[in-house]
């Protein structure tokens, strides 16, 4: 069954693909790792920690954050090859996201 917990550990497997992706999978040849894992780390690990308490606020501007996540992974599963799995894998895991925060609604109006 759907739930809410989804949201929180979409977000921790996203936190956690990121260095896989950009540190072993598919290294950016022309900017530093570490610029790209700080750009790509960032922003989830802001959100984290208010997301992980399912705090309503959180969990909506984390949704909102992740809309980006969602079109860099389908940006890239189209147009790099040597990075479609991570791509895909990200965006899974964005739309596992949207799918929790999607039963908040329901949630709500349920107990109304």
């Amino acid at each position: 069954m759907i739930s809410l917990s989804w949201c929180r550990w979409s977000l921790l497997g996203l936190v956690l693909l990121q260095p896989l992706w950009f540190a072993w999978w598919s290294p950016p040849s022309s900017v530093p790792v570490w610029l790209v894992l700080g750009l790509a780390l960032l922003p989830l690990l802001l959100v984290l920690p208010g997301s992980w308490r399912l705090n309503g606020r959180s969990l909506v501007i984390a949704g909102c954050l992740l809309m980006g996540y969602f079109c860099i992974g389908v940006m890239e599963a189209w147009a790099s090859p040597a990075a479609r799995w991570p791509a895909l894998l990200q965006v899974l895991l964005c739309l596992l996201f949207f799918t929790g925060l999607a039963t908040i609604r329901r949630v709500r109006a349920s107990s109304d």
